[in-house]
């Protein structure tokens, strides 16, 4: 393959680059995208379960300041 006039590609050169590139993609097995998915949802649940607690403790906190 020869290179266009100062280094620039042509259509044909990008598009093999392309092809080249595509074949290097690899993709994960069914077992371990379910898996990380739960791990993904579980860590979800948690941290919004976490967060929902920490909000009520200072919401807690700010109600009885109030009150004072």
């Amino acid at each position: 393959m020869t290179v266009a006039k100062e280094g620039k590609k042509t259509m044909a050169q990008k598009i093999d680059g392309l092809k080249s590139e595509f074949k290097k993609i690899t993709f994960l097995d069914k077992e371990t995208v379910g898996k990380q998915t739960t791990a993904v949802v579980i860590t979800s649940i948690v941290l919004a379960i976490a967060i929902a607690v920490i909000d009520m403790i200072f919401k807690h906190g700010v109600d009885i300041l109030v009150n004072l």
